[in-house]
C-alpha cells in the first residue's frame, strides 16, 4: 500500500505551527508487519534482495511523477557502515537512480557524529540525539533533492539533513522512505 503524504494534502497541527524543512514525504508503506520485518532483515541480516524489492516498488511508483535532480541517501556514520558492511538507503537508491538516470550523491552529506541508533531511543530523545550529527562536505547545486531512507518515524533524521540543504539554497526537498510510522506508534515513547 503506497502512502502519499504531500504537504498540501496532509498537514498535521504540529506541521502547521512549525513547518518541517522539507516539502513532501513519500512513503511506500506504513511501518508495520510484514514491511517492518522486511526492513529489519535488510538492515540486520544483510538481505540485500529486500533492497532490490523496495527499489522496484519505488521505480513503479515514480514512473509518473516529477523526479528530483539528485538523490541523497541518508548517510551512516563510518563505524556503523563498517560494522554493517553496506548502507541500506544507498542500496535502495542505486537501482532507482540508475533506472531514471538521476545522480546519487554519497559524498556531500556526511554523518559527522556517531549517534546512538534512533530505533533504540524514545521519540522524546531522538531530536537531541541527532543535533549536529550531519554536515556537508561539498556544495550541492541541485535545486530539487530527494532524501531517501528506509524508515521515517519522528522525521528527525531527514529534518536534520533537509535543514542543511535549505541553508545552502536547495529549493525543493522530498523525503522518500520505504516505510513511515504512524504518529501514534511513536508519540508515546
Amino acid at each position: 500500500m503506497m502512502i502519499d503524504n504531500h504537504r498540501e494534502k496532509n498537514l498535521c497541527g504540529q506541521c502547521i505551527l512549525s513547518p518541517p524543512p522539507f516539502d513532501n514525504v513519500l512513503a511506500l508503506f506504513e511501518y508495520e508487519p510484514p514491511i517492518s520485518s522486511l526492513i529489519h532483515q535488510l538492515k540486520f541480516s544483510e538481505n540485500l534482495l529486500i533492497a532490490r524489492f523496495l527499489s522496484t516498488q519505488w521505480i513503479d511508483y515514480l514512473k509518473n511523477t516529477i523526479r528530483p535532480d539528485l538523490i541523497l541517501p541518508v548517510p551512516l556514520y563510518h563505524a556503523r557502515l563498517s560494522e554493517r558492511g553496506f548502507n541500506q538507503a544507498l542500496e535502495i537508491a542505486k537501482p532507482v537512480g540508475n533506472f531514471f538516470q538521476i545522480p546519487i550523491d554519497t559524498r556531500s552529506c556526511i554523518r559527522i557524529k556517531n549517534t546512538q541508533a534512533q530505533s533504540s531511543l524514545p521519540a522524546s530523545k531522538r531530536k537531541h540525539n541527532l543535533k549536529n550529527a550531519f554536515g556537508l562536505s561539498h556544495f550541492i547545486s541541485a535545486k530539487h533533492v530527494a532524501i531517501i531512507d528506509d524508515v521515517v518515524t519522528t522525521g528527525n533524521t531527514v529534518s536534520e539533513i533537509a535543514f542543511l540543504l535549505r541553508k545552502i539554497g536547495v529549493e525543493k526537498i522530498d523525503i522518500w522512505c520505504c516505510a513511515r510510522a504512524k504518529k501514534n506508534n511513536y508519540a508515546r515513547n
